[in-house]
């Protein structure tokens, strides 16, 4: 009676808010459901043959999970999982409610879910995972979180709750170390050392005395290994094999990406070869505004990107901030799916990227004001700062030649409804 009833509630919220035409709202059913129907996320998993995987970590979740997914659904697993990020209990509550049949029977072998790392704590004590991928630890929300290792610690109790095995990175000590803890099987990936300077790890950000430190390579055997990357070329090592690939995705952070994915899936699907889950993972394309690309209706290209914290603004501006001459809005909010402080801003290093030199750059969003206040302090000069997102996309739009938006979490919802109402699905 739960499932179905708890099914049922979701689905008409859902109905209700797209009447309504709201945009966003992807958890508003979850909280519902969750608030009236308590032990319904519970009573729902528990019917799941193969049992539940986590996908937590600061940066790349989303990416991550969608190529998860991608690599079971394209070796005949059913696979129920969040696909636009909403990632707290109630999001995937939300997630399981639409897609469960109205008698509240979910027409799934295994959920792969994406889950906030404060919220996943949460989510295991309610089912507990077969498996969690923990991805990176670095500071994000300092309102929410605290600093790197309260972050590190939620992300090491999630992976610790796993009932079969852990995969999780190499290259981060906080969180490898967690995984030396472990009683179950730990799963590492990485990438080659001559490539750790690409991915910096939380503690290299923030050095001060040693911009460029040399970086140690972790001590554990990698069961995947990112070796070379270059354009959208990447070779990975699985096992002995060396396997090259072409990838749809964009960004080089989602090259390690790409490679704790391929770890998990490795994992998942035993009897599957190498060559076989890296050729299917070439056919991935972006997630859900990490990367994804408008065609505008002058012909030129829009690419949307998510940031959120010093680390994936760094990484964002390394990957899609090809050159100088290319115009940049970036749009800042101070929601509480963002983070109300903004102070995180001043620990991203902007003299490098060139901004300002040749091209104009717009400052958007809440923090428009701050944004530009920011950039101001390394020399760079906003030719248009506009709170308004609307105004400011369409502004930005008119602009000749391709262009790229850098925006917070509900800046990134709110420009990706609009550009598809106004652009159509991306490429």
């Amino acid at each position: 009676m739960r499932k179905t009833v708890g099914t049922l509630l979701g689905k008409t919220v859902a109905g209700a808010v797209q009447l309504r035409g709201k945009s966003g709202g992807q958890a508003l059913p979850g909280l519902v459901v969750e608030t009236l129907i308590p032990g319904y996320l519970g009573a729902m998993l528990k019917q799941l043959p193969d049992g539940v995987v986590i996908v937590t970590g600061t940066n790349g979740k989303t990416t991550t999970t969608k190529m998860v997914v991608e690599l079971l659904r394209g070796n005949g697993k059913r696979v129920l999982t969040n696909p636009t990020g909403s990632n707290l209990t109630r999001g995937i509550i939300s997630s399981v409610s639409q897609q469960a049949h109205r008698s509240g029977r979910l027409p799934f072998d295994i959920a792969v879910f994406e889950l906030d790392e404060a919220y996943a704590r949460q989510f295991t004590d309610v089912i507990k995972p077969r498996y969690v991928l923990g991805l990176n630890a670095s500071r994000d929300q300092l309102d929410r979180f605290g600093e790197v290792d309260a972050v590190a610690g939620l992300i090491s109790d999630t992976m610790l709750s796993a009932t079969d095995g852990i995969i999780t990175n190499a290259d981060d000590k906080r969180l490898s170390t967690a995984g030396r803890t472990a009683s179950v099987p730990v799963t590492y990936f990485g990438v080659a050392p001559k490539l750790l300077r690409y991915f910096p790890r939380d503690d290299e950000l923030v050095a001060i005395d040693a911009p460029t430190p040399v970086l140690e390579a972790a001590n554990v055997p990698l069961a995947v290994e990112l070796l070379t990357f270059k354009g959208k070329e990447a070779t990975y090592r699985i096992g002995r094999e060396k396997i090259k690939t072409e990838l749809q995705v964009t960004g080089q952070h989602n090259f390690q990406n790409a490679a704790a994915a391929l770890a998990l899936a490795h994992t998942l699907l035993p009897d599957v070869g190498a060559a076989q889950l890296v050729e299917q993972l070439s056919s991935v394309k972006p997630a859900f505004g990490r990367g994804q690309t408008f065609r505008l209706r002058n012909g030129s290209g829009l690419q949307l990107n998510l940031v959120k914290n010093p680390a994936s603004f760094r990484q964002g501006l390394a990957s899609y901030l090809t050159s100088s001459t290319i115009p940049v809005m970036i749009a800042i909010n101070d929601h509480v799916a963002d983070s109300r402080d903004t102070s995180w801003l001043w620990d991203v290093d902007f003299e490098w990227t060139g901004l300002g030199q040749h091209a104009p750059v717009f400052a958007a969003g809440t923090r428009a004001a701050d944004m530009a206040l920011r950039l101001q302090y390394d020399g760079i000069n906003t030719s248009r700062v506009e709170p308004d997102l609307e105004a400011a996309l369409q502004a930005f739009c008119e602009l000749p030649g391709d262009k790229v938006i850098f925006a917070t979490y509900t800046a990134m919802l709110h420009l990706h409804a609009t550009l598809e109402r106004k652009a159509g699905k991306a490429l």
